[in-house]
């Protein structure tokens, strides 16, 4: 047999879909589909990555019509040949062939027997792709009835426009004959690739795959294989999990992988070739070479080593909980904790699943992370998803496992920060906040200010203080409100987060953060984030609107990382009133909305008090920020720590002496130049309760100075919002 050649690239596209017209259904088709897919993107096994802008989740969701099919294929195809990658396919459901016809024609869930215009030529479709400029090769994977009438016409392979030096490798279920049952091929397939083969080949030949599961399918199936090698090397299936080497080897993904490259071109005496498997012996050589490059090839590999022990520790330690929307939840909670530290936030492909996902986090939290400012070693961000992923799926985060693993890798004091930073968490002092409301206001500047003491969704103690009815009556109230609040948490940090309610006219032109409270700004010693008085509690015709809100913050959180930020962008200068209503009446933003130039108070005033409404979160410039054309990219980075990042933002420009250097500052500089008013899920479940349950027990008043020049507040009970 001729030599594989592994593929520098391999991209999957897995179809799976049923047939409305078919005799029978295929129950488990979706199962299989998720078997395959997972066995295929394994870096350890298939080392696919999803085709970059397929929809994966719904191209296997059993239910896409032929269209969806052609298109999907096409752009594959193109992706793959920029690339220069191999392109793998595979087919899963219904199949059917014309009599005394060679060609299958695949059956998608608008697709009726007997038809073939709304059916998929497989045949035609792989000699397509084998002949696209750029493609390294084409993997295929057939799981109908009829598999085998699937394989391309090699005269066409031979005289196309590759001029014959093409590589194709088909797999099918069945002979061109012979109907296949409940998916035998997909389920006996993954598993196989799974454990690997006794073959002594690192990578598993389509032969020897054919074999593996021949016997294992229904006995009235010929499994069927075929390869056309048109340029001396053949294509493999999948990387061989029982290959010896292989047992000290790492695979890194696609992120891992580029950094390795990038290291490599920097070291004059690296290796020729692609990068090496064992990445153990690579790492081994660059440590004792002197050559200048040598310790960054050095320090990526161990990276990325660390990183595939991690995943298989994280998968054991969590368990069934652990799923891909878990990951990229742990993506964004990684992306708030490290936002000052590292130089990118992590943005995985959307696509990116299972086992593939993990590992591209893991590995972006480790060469990120350790070449940051400050030194962090590679397991100090590796460590920190060991323990939020256990919290995450209720597991342990000081299981032995996990501590084993820090013992052996000598990440015990990572481990320890890692379990002390998630201590301080939602669970923590971010979930205990200080709620100061002026929505006794009739316009803007109350008469009194309804202070509550919240810890999550619950009032836990409350109060009203008196105030001078205008700006410097309510700031003047602020020293005696903290003060009241600190004396509530005896032997505790004083409230670090706190949440100013306020009326639009307020919250368009007023900087809490910048009152001097004792000594200090406001700003510099708590994080003050800006909400709107009118989800607080809602009134008339705005009733409904903190649900809706609900339900776009839900959308947001489940969009795809690689998706850039979630802002609908409003140029004030061509947003007149009466297209401006007609937007919002009609759904138009389901989103977050910003602002992109600072205009007048007045018309600001108009813009945001229309928004809020409509939207949970609204940016507008301030009203001093100059135009730079770089428009607010810093969201891009920053993105997953707001609200509360806007904080660090304001306080770091307070605080910053010249020409930021870190790429981080600045985009908190950038950050500063933005306001907001901010309701998170967090605020809306306050919200929810904040009229209904019952008032809990006053709290003390510390008394009050004879220098201060706010009367004492009142000892009558808070009055319940209506």
């Amino acid at each position: 047999m001729s030599e594989a050649l592994p593929a520098p690239v391999r991209h999957l596209l897995l179809v799976a879909t049923q047939s409305n017209g078919a005799d029978n259904g295929l129950p488990t088709l979706e199962t299989a589909a998720e078997e395959l897919y997972a066995a295929l993107t394994d870096p350890a096994v298939g080392g696919c990555v999803p085709s970059p802008g397929a929809d994966a989740l719904r191209l296997r969701s059993g239910t896409v019509r032929r269209r969806e099919i052609d298109d999907a294929v096409r752009a594959a195809t193109r992706a793959a040949g920029e690339a220069g990658a191999t392109l793998v396919l595979a087919f899963l459901g219904h199949g059917q062939t014309a009599q005394g016809s060679p060609k299958l024609w695949y059956m998608a869930a608008d697709s009726e027997e007997g038809r073939a215009l709304d059916c998929v030529d497989i045949g035609a479709a792989v000699t397509t792709a084998a002949n696209h400029p750029g493609v390294a090769g084409v993997v295929v994977v057939v799981d109908t009835c009829h598999a085998a009438a699937g394989m391309p016409d090699v005269k066409e392979l031979a005289a196309g426009f590759g001029v014959g030096g093409l590589r194709v490798s088909v797999l099918a279920a069945c002979s061109a004959l012979e109907k296949a049952y409940a998916l035998g091929l997909s389920h006996r397939l993954a598993a196989v690739l799974g454990r690997g083969l006794p073959t002594g080949e690192e990578f598993l030949s389509f032969d020897a795959v054919r074999e593996a599961v021949a016997g294992a399918v229904a006995e009235k199936q010929t499994v069927a294989g075929f390869t056309y090698n048109g340029d001396g090397h053949t294509l493999w299936l999948a990387r061989n999990r029982q290959w010896p080497p292989r047992q000290q080897a790492a695979s890194p993904s696609g992120f891992g992988a580029a950094d390795l490259a990038a290291a490599l071109a920097e070291w004059p005496d690296a290796p020729p070739g692609p990068p090496p498997r064992d990445l153990r012996a690579l790492s081994a050589l660059a440590d004792r070479a002197a050559a200048a490059g040598a310790w960054r090839v050095q320090e990526t590999a161990e990276a990325v080593i660390a990183s595939m022990q991690s995943v298989a520790l994280l998968v054991d330690v969590a368990g069934p909980a652990l799923t891909s929307p878990v990951l990229r939840r742990l993506a964004a909670g990684f992306n708030r904790r490290w936002a000052g530290v590292i130089p990118e936030p992590v943005r995985p492909p959307s696509a990116l699943t299972g086992r593939a996902l993990l590992q591209y986090l893991l590995e972006h939290a480790a060469l990120r992370a350790s070449g940051a400012a400050g030194g962090a070693s590679v397991y100090a961000a590796v460590a920190w998803y060991l323990v939020a992923g256990a919290h995450a799926c209720g597991a342990d985060p000081q299981d032995p496992r996990i501590r084993d693993w820090a013992r052996r890798t000598g990440a015990e004091i990572a481990l320890n920060d890692a379990l002390a930073q998630h201590g301080d968490g939602p669970a923590g002092d971010r979930g205990r906040r200080l709620v100061i409301s002026l929505d006794a206001a009739q316009v803007d500047w109350p008469d009194s200010l309804s202070v509550c003491l919240r810890e999550g969704p619950d009032c836990v103690h409350h109060r009203h203080f008196d105030c001078r009815p205008d700006r410097d009556g309510v700031e003047r109230a602020l020293p005696d409100i903290l003060d009241w609040a600190d004396a509530l948490l005896p032997g505790r940090s004083p409230v670090a987060f706190v949440d100013l309610v306020a009326h639009a006219p307020v919250l368009v032109d007023w900087h809490p953060e910048e009152v001097l409270v004792g000594r200090r700004l406001l700003g510099v010693t708590r994080t003050v984030t800006l909400r709107w008085a009118g989800r607080l509690v809602e009134r008339g015709h705005l009733r409904g609107i903190n649900r809706e809100a609900r339900s776009q913050l839900e959308q947001l959180e489940q969009k795809p990382l690689d998706d850039g930020v979630p802002v609908d962008w409003v140029d004030p200068g061509r947003t007149g009133p009466e297209q401006l209503f007609a937007d919002l009446t009609r759904g138009r933003y389901q989103r977050a909305v910003g602002l992109t130039e600072p205009v007048p108070v007045p018309r600001l005033l108009e813009l945001v008090t229309a928004f809020l409404p409509y939207t949970p979160i609204v940016l507008w410039p301030h009203r001093d920020t100059e135009p730079t054309g770089e428009g607010w990219g810093c969201l891009d980075h920053l993105w997953d720590g707001l609200p509360d990042g806007f904080g660090a933002a304001y306080r770091y420009k307070m605080q910053a002496g010249g020409d930021p250097a870190p790429v981080t500052d600045a985009h908190l500089l950038r950050l500063a130049a933005l306001r907001t008013a901010w309701h998170d899920l967090d605020w809306l479940d306050f919200c929810g309760r904040y009229d209904r349950h019952p008032a809990p027990p006053m709290a003390p008043v510390p008394p009050t100075t004879p220098t201060s020049p706010i009367a004492p507040p009142t000892d009558a009970p808070a009055p319940r919002s209506t």
